[in-house]
């Protein structure tokens, strides 16, 4: 009989980051669905007072009439602009994914007891807190086309 360490164990997360440094996040389980993008579009937009431009990629829960009627209900406050079908390295917030799975939780087995979501989440909280960080990410040559005057 082969011993397993532990249950495998999965969460998804939802991120966004601005050139100026900012990076937010959240972690869920299962797959993110129409309305749940909704609930982080929402979250996101509280307190906005300048226009948002939101950079995705072709996820088709971001691609929903939902989605589409709550961006309209918005009033030009929120824009989706959507990256092609597959092209991570035009994403910025892929390339902080990257970082993470190079320096992070990849990197070493959960202790016995120890909660993926926690040390995701205490990770990304540590990326939060690097603004430089996040803003040497939007230096790769492949997302020159973003500014954040």
């Amino acid at each position: 009989m082969v011993q397993r360490p532990g249950q495998r164990q999965s969460i998804s997360a939802a991120s966004a980051v601005n050139a100026k440094g900012a990076f937010w996040f959240c972690t869920y389980k299962g797959a993110l669905n129409a309305e749940f993008f909704v609930e982080l579009l929402k979250k996101m937009m509280r307190h906005r007072k300048k226009p948002v431009h939101l950079v995705l990629d072709s996820l088709p829960a971001h691609k929903k009439a939902l989605v589409r009627e709550y961006v309209d209900s918005t009033r030009g406050k929120l824009t989706l602009h959507f990256l092609p079908g597959y092209a991570p390295d035009l994403n910025p917030d892929e390339l902080v994914w990257s970082h993470v799975k190079r320096t992070g939780a990849a990197r070493r087995p959960l202790q016995k007891g120890e909660k993926l979501q926690e040390r995701i989440e205490a990770q990304l909280a540590d990326v939060r807190q690097k603004p430089c960080l996040v803003r040497s990410f939007f230096q790769a040559p492949s997302v020159a086309y973003i500014s954040d005057c």
